[in-house]
């Protein structure tokens, strides 16, 4: 047995940025727990941090690149891998532009900044990510209403919490922790849950609507039908705030309680109770969650939450939704500089002129690249690169998305395993974990606080993604 080494680092496996201590000896991760010292997280840390020794040591990550040579994977050193691609990169470059060339990721993480600087860098408009799915319409229908994201206010004591659509305790909630939620809950805020599923949360909750999946935005019309009708409404912020007043409540009234009840399932006596209580109940927060981005009308459902929040004077207040100012620290888009892409270039991303809230937020949606791929319209996609994201297995159509992937004459896959959509690639880069990456942890968060991500250990020939597209650009020029 060797001496055990204690280090300090940040964990990533979700958006939280808790604090964590690892334990090495022999130069291996023995153990890890939360910092108790962490101004984030407190010493907490959940099943999903926990797991990371199962993960960075599990037998079949892959440690080294990999390309592949008549249909099999050979090991190759990590100079040929990037000079293969840089290769290749300017071949379909020289042919068909740097617009015919797809970056894609999976779900934000701080090596979000490179990818996109990266794909600006290289040229191509075309920028790939779950963010259509995920947060993105949360984002950009925010930025259109009110001009910014407003999120709870936990530490500033609200006197109520809607969850709508989320379960704080058991899953990643962007922009918090589970804790926050909890302390202001045990703090003796009124509970309001909002969810198909009879949960922890739900069986605790003042009041549970168990709305039809995909209904919210219905019931988004309900809550604020009871909260116009009954004049429990912020008359001063109206008036003083507030475009459209009257068309609004012209809309509003065509959702009445009774076909809004027909449309969610949810009783109509439950649906008022729930209104009257946000809208009494100062300061109130609503927190609300992936599911209903991944519905139809998402984009529409996100302003009416927003339109609650106003109109009931929770917007930009203590305890209620609040638009937290990050560190002054040079953000996500300001490092990735999406604007900066010339003119001529953006003018040529994918569904541009049919997803034009997608367009402002530099992506685009999985369909209209798998469409570029299959049918080289409104031109062809011939190259791509994808990391930490397997859109075989998680993006709609499966089939679609394996044969526009198979389609492609060059891919490159930066992941931890050999993932169905890796297994279509042709070269492969073995990505480093949170233990294994030197980095500023996720310094764009509304908590305010930037934090150190050390590394822990080195394991196999992993690369942190960060360095993977920094020495790429090197040999791109």
């Amino acid at each position: 047995m060797g001496e055990v080494r204690k280090v300090r680092t940040v964990c990533r496996s979700c958006h939280g940025g808790c604090g964590v201590i690892a334990y090495v000896e022999d130069g291996r991760v023995v153990k890890v727990e939360g910092d108790p010292e962490s101004p984030i997280s407190h010493g907490s840390m959940c099943s999903k941090g926990l797991a990371i020794l199962q993960l960075a040591y599990h037998p079949q990550r892959v440690l080294h690149p990999m390309k592949k040579v008549d249909g099999r994977w050979e090991r190759i050193s990590w100079d040929e891998a990037l000079d293969t691609i840089a290769d290749r990169f300017r071949k379909v470059i020289d042919k068909y532009g740097p617009e015919a060339i797809v970056i894609g990721q999976g779900t934000g993480r701080d090596y979000e900044s490179h990818l996109y600087r990266f794909a600006n860098l290289l040229g191509t408009p075309n920028v790939l990510t779950a963010g259509h799915m995920c947060y993105v319409s949360r984002v950009g229908a925010s930025l259109i209403t009110c001009g910014n994201l407003p999120v709870c206010d936990y530490e500033g004591g609200p006197k109520a919490i809607v969850l709508w659509g989320c379960n704080p305790l058991w899953t990643n909630p962007d922009e918090y922790k589970g804790e926050n939620f909890w302390r202001a809950y045990k703090r003796g805020a009124k509970l309001v849950v909002i969810d198909p599923r009879r949960g922890f949360l739900a069986e605790r909750a003042d009041l549970w609507l168990q709305l039809r999946p995909g209904t919210d935005a219905a019931l988004a019309f309900g809550f604020l039908h009871v909260i116009i009708e009954e004049g429990l409404y912020d008359k001063e912020f109206v008036e003083r705030y507030v475009h459209g007043w009257e068309a609004f409540c012209e809309r509003v009234r065509e959702y009445p309680l009774k076909r809004v009840s027909e449309i969610t399932w949810v009783r109509e006596d439950l649906i008022r109770r729930a209104a009257e209580l946000y809208a009494t109940t100062k300061p109130a927060c609503i927190h609300w969650g992936v599911p209903t981005e991944q519905t139809i009308n998402c984009t529409d459902c996100t302003r009416l939450l927003i339109a609650l929040m106003a109109i009931t004077g929770n917007l930009d207040a203590p305890g209620g939704n609040v638009f937290f100012v990050p560190p002054p620290t040079r953000t996500v888009s300001e490092f990735a500089r999406h604007r900066d892409l010339p003119p001529e270039q953006r003018a040529k991303r994918l569904g541009g002129d049919r997803y034009r809230l997608a367009a402002r937020v530099a992506l685009i949606t999985p369909k209209v690249a798998w469409e570029a791929i299959l049918t080289g319209k409104p031109y062809p996609l011939k190259a791509g690169l994808l990391c930490g994201t397997n859109p075989v297995v998680t993006r709609a159509n499966a089939r679609e998305a394996y044969e526009a992937l198979k389609a492609l004459e060059f891919l490159v896959v930066i992941d931890f395993f050999l993932t169905p959509t890796a297994e279509l690639a042709d070269v492969f880069l073995p990505a480093a974990t949170w233990l294994e990456q030197d980095h500023v942890a996720d310094n764009w968060k509304r908590h305010g606080y930037v934090l150190a991500r050390q590394k822990v250990v080195q394991i196999g020939e992993c690369w942190q993604d960060h360095k993977i597209f920094m020495e790429l650009g090197k040999r791109m020029g």
